[in-house]
């Protein structure tokens, strides 16, 4: 009888030899399509209720219906998302959340094809690598986190994979007006992905330069990326040096700062939010170092294995350890948001950890119990652990709602996983009601005092009715100044019993007005002390 050799990674012969069958396009589209329906999987578990902090203002802006504010904003707001999605709402006028639903796995699909695609178009790479960089993408908990409610950096990314193998190598004005495209749309997109654009196209093409291979691919490309790059500085200034409007509002601020923040820039021992709050240096070297090895040391050997010299992927992952770990080497002056950088060091390390994986499987004998010197137990238990963790994130309204169990309860790390809309998924419908209460029961002499959770989450279900009073952690600070305000009524949407979520509480002045399960509304009725 004649033995089949298998091997979990190399042998699915007859499914690459169907995949590979595809013209690029379709190949493309069936890599989207898993990808999409990888990302529906938690959409569907939540049911009607949204997934993710920053889902709601996504939402409030679609019924908002502005895509600008002012002409600066279209330098400086990163609009492409909203340019899909106000349009959408405005012609389908179905729940905001719903359609959400349908684009965030959209996005994903995309992130997960333009994977697919830098394998095949910038690194040469036959089918079988590319569907399992594609594969070990879309199961990964940093690509996941990414597209669970960060909808424009999804967006962002999955454009710059798409534009990353022009750089360098534009020959035809079709690759010309196509590099260029894609470039002003990764711009427009978001800001991260912006950033990185820029710093590999002129890294790419300064290296090549000074090495005197400066030749026409790399004018074109300097040529074609002229228009984002224009774009780009113009954002930068306009950031810097803000033009100044009159609007009227009836949202206010309390002015409370946002300590620590320094434009793009972050004093990492002083911030004080619901993520980044260090007691000291110890603090903030524990929660980087173990959010890294959370993500990254399961796989981070094949990493190490597979790293190859890609002057795109090499200029990349130095922009993005410099993002990651720059906090560490000046905690004063380091870029913002570092966590957000170490969750999108997933895409030049899949590629690198694909890449290990073939060289150490390329001598592979199925009778032995090591693959070059390495237990297969490390290796292939290392991936098994990584999808695993994925799924679990995957299962995190289902988790939630039943055993309180997952990436969401771990200690220090999960502070960097938003997995609920702000709130517990069980009180979704009570914000939601509690807020339209109010809509209907109070009048421009009213202010609502809106902590930052609920900000968006008022937008989406008010009128603007009444005034709202923004602040981030002292609810006493925003009563005064709203009574100093003159406001005849002041009222307050928040928790009547302790959730253990957020380190704020509900000022002694304020009594009961309506409950709606374990949300009240709450109203103003003495005096603020002077």
């Amino acid at each position: 009888m004649k033995t089949l050799n298998f091997h979990p990674f190399l042998s699915l012969n007859r499914l690459f030899a169907w995949f590979g069958a595809f013209s690029g396009a379709k190949a493309l589209g069936l890599v989207f399509m898993a990808g999409f329906l990888v990302r529906l999987v938690p959409e569907l578990l939540a049911g009607a209720v949204p997934i993710g902090f920053d889902t709601v203002y996504y939402a409030a802006v679609m019924k908002s219906g502005v895509v600008w504010a002012n002409w600066s904003s279209f330098f400086t707001s990163t609009w492409l998302l909203h340019a899909f999605t106000v349009p959408l709402y405005s012609v389908f006028q179905i729940d905001p959340f719903l359609l959400l639903k349908v684009v965030a796995p959209a996005l994903y699909g995309l992130n997960v094809a333009g994977v697919y695609w830098v394998g095949k178009k910038m690194l040469g790479w036959d089918v079988k690598l590319c569907l399992a960089a594609a594969g070990l993408f879309a199961f990964q908990l940093a690509a996941l986190r990414i597209s669970w409610d960060l909808l424009r950096n999804t967006l962002g990314m999955g454009l710059l994979l798409f534009a990353l193998p022009f750089v360098g190598k534009l020959g035809s004005k079709r690759d010309f007006a196509v590099f260029a495209l894609l470039s002003l749309l990764t711009v427009f997109a978001h800001e991260y992905a912006g950033v990185a654009l820029v710093t590999i196209v002129l890294g790419v093409c300064s290296w090549r330069f000074a090495r005197k291979r400066f030749g026409r691919a790399e004018k074109l490309t300097v040529l074609a990326f002229v228009p984002a790059l224009s774009v780009f500085l113009t954002g930068l200034f306009l950031r810097f040096f803000p033009v100044n409007y009159n609007v009227t509002t009836t949202s206010l601020s309390t002015g409370e700062a946002s300590v620590g923040r320094f434009t793009f820039f972050a004093n990492y021992l002083v911030t004080n939010d619901q993520v980044f709050q260090y007691a000291g240096y110890t603090d903030l070297l524990i929660d980087v170092v173990l959010l890294f090895a959370f993500l990254y040391l399961s796989y981070l050997l094949l990493v190490w294995k597979g790293f190859f010299r890609n002057g795109v992927l090499n200029i990349w992952t130095g922009l993005l350890l410099v993002g990651s770990f720059g906090c560490l080497v000046w905690p004063f002056f380091a870029l913002d948001f570092w966590s957000r950088w170490m969750f999108m060091l997933v895409y030049p390390f899949t590629f690198f950890a694909v890449n290990g994986l073939h060289k150490l499987l390329s001598g592979f004998n199925g009778s032995k119990a090591k693959i070059a010197g390495i237990s297969k137990k490390i290796v292939f238990g290392g991936l098994g652990a990584t999808v695993l963790l994925g799924s679990v994130y995957l299962a995190t309204p289902l988790l939630m709602n039943t055993v309180q169990v997952g990436v969401f309860t771990l200690p220090s790390v999960s502070a960097h996983f938003c997995s609920a809309p702000a709130v517990p998924y069980q009180d979704v419908e009570m914000v939601s009601q509690a807020i339209m209460w109010l809509e209907e029961n109070s009048d421009d002499n009213s202010c609502v005092l809106v902590n930052r959770i609920f900000l968006y989450w008022d937008r989406l279900y008010s009128d603007n009715s009444h005034v709202t009073l923004q602040f981030w952690n002292d609810a006493g600070l925003a009563l005064g100044d709203a009574v100093n305000r003159g406001f005849g009524s002041v009222y307050f949407v928040w928790w009547n019993r302790d959730i253990g979520w957020y380190n704020v509480s509900v000022p002694s002045q304020f009594v009961s007005l309506r409950d709606f399960g374990r949300i009240s509304v709450y109203e103003f009725t003495g005096s603020v002390p002077v």
